[in-house]
């Protein structure tokens, strides 16, 4: 259901850009819910990114970023990746990624999650002339919920980009629609945060990798009905699971772990392969549970806020650090396994700096691995396993002690 899905939400934009109507290109935590409501079809270079690199189709285009654009190794995979394909698909002979987007009219862009996107996206505006609407979500200290001045600032910014929006493609804007897509945003944020809470059962009825195949619900089709049809779908299967005893996890679960960082998508199959050796069960992380922008339907405030601090990327180290120690303690893991990302500085930074609030309050033994989102020149199979090696012996000696 979720390949169909995909493929329909590309289909749409192709479809679209044939009849000469225009397409936007998104930041993965936008406010989805204003183009959704206007019937305009957008797509989004981070999930493209990570499907071409699942697929092993990333190299040739991180090599032409790297060669004939001149972009250094030192800046985000998915950027190089998007804009080698930016590049690439001017050409209207060009065939060898796969999922392939068609050219934007447009850009959508939130810093909400990552500082270097203001930089990537410039620079496609740049080089295919076309315009930004810009919502600037501005970073949270210490603070629990976003000051006021602060959700006052990026709700204008969303009422303006509305406005700007209207002028852009022609269309008025239904509010009476917009609310109904806010309602079924909201129902398939619930739907998806209940699908993550089940995997708190001891053992997991699912795969921690598992919810990598279902982001993309989340960060393609927030709004749309499908996505509350696939998450309903596999609620009941999880359920199913847990009545039965069964899970998809193809190994005895002997330790859990909460996957810190981005999925390595080059080198799931080699993760997965390993962790299941070791039978360590990723039970849960961070990142899948970015896309849950949770709000009020019908209160814009309430919107605002919660774009402004769905991705732990816009809020501190010890916020970021004492939520990853919350869900350890709800998921009962024996440790904790960081990716060290080098396309992703940000995380990174967290991971180094806070990585002993998790250890201090928990006492679960952390390890770091080095490996990147898109280029597997920066992955090593031989490193990832002998870290996962050294974190099930001390997980192994914890037991032991526990029990005595």
């Amino acid at each position: 259901m979720v390949a169909e899905q995909t493929a329909q939400v590309y289909k749409d934009a192709w479809d679209a850009k044939a009849r000469g109507e225009i397409i936007g290109w998104s930041t993965a935590i936008f406010p989805q819910e204003i183009c959704e409501t206007l019937d305009i079809p957008v797509l989004y270079p981070e999930n493209n990114a990570a499907s071409i690199s699942a697929k092993h189709l990333g190299d040739e285009l991180i090599q032409h970023a790297e060669g004939p654009m001149r972009y250094p190794m030192n800046i985000c995979s998915y950027a190089r990746l998007n804009m080698a394909l930016a590049d690439k698909i001017q050409d209207p002979n060009y065939d060898k990624a796969d999922p392939l987007m068609p050219s934007p009219d447009f850009l959508l862009l939130a810093n909400n999650s990552c500082t270097q996107l203001m930089k990537w996206y410039e620079s496609l505006s740049r080089d295919l002339n076309i315009p930004i609407f810009f919502v600037d979500c501005l970073f949270n200290y210490d603070e629990e919920k976003p000051a006021e001045h602060k959700v006052k600032y990026i709700r204008k910014q969303i009422e303006n980009y509305i406005r700007e929006m209207e002028k852009f493609s022609g269309k008025k804007f239904d509010w009476d629609k917009f609310l109904e897509v806010q309602k079924r945003s909201q129902i398939n944020s619930k739907l998806f945060d209940d699908i993550i809470k089940l995997n708190e059962r001891i053992p997991a009825p699912l795969s921690g990798f598992d919810f990598f195949n279902y982001m993309s619900c989340l960060v393609l089709c927030r709004g749309k009905e499908s996505t509350t049809k696939i998450f309903e779908q596999l609620k009941k299967e999880v359920e199913e699971h847990i009545a039965n005893g069964t899970t998809t996890f193809p190994a005895e679960e002997k330790y859990r772990v909460h996957w810190e960082g981005i999925a390595c998508w080059p080198n799931l199959g080699h993760n997965l392969k390993t962790l299941k050796n070791y039978n360590v069960n990723a039970v849960i992380n961070g990142y899948v549970t970015a896309w849950n922008v949770v709000y009020e339907p019908g209160d814009l405030d309430s919107m605002a806020a919660a774009y402004a601090t769905s991705s732990t990327n816009s809020l501190s180290t010890k916020t970021i650090m004492n939520m990853r120690s919350d869900t350890i303690e709800n998921y009962g893991c024996d440790g904790m396994l960081c990716h060290v990302n080098r396309s992703c500085k940000m995380m990174t930074f967290h991971i180094f700096v806070g990585r002993h609030i998790v250890e201090e309050r928990t006492g679960v033994p952390c390890t770091n691995f080095d490996g990147d989102q898109s280029d597997s020149r920066v992955y090593s199979e031989a490193q990832f396993e002998t870290r996962l090696q050294g974190l099930v012996e001390i997980m192994q000696q914890h037991k032991e002690a526990q029990n005595g």
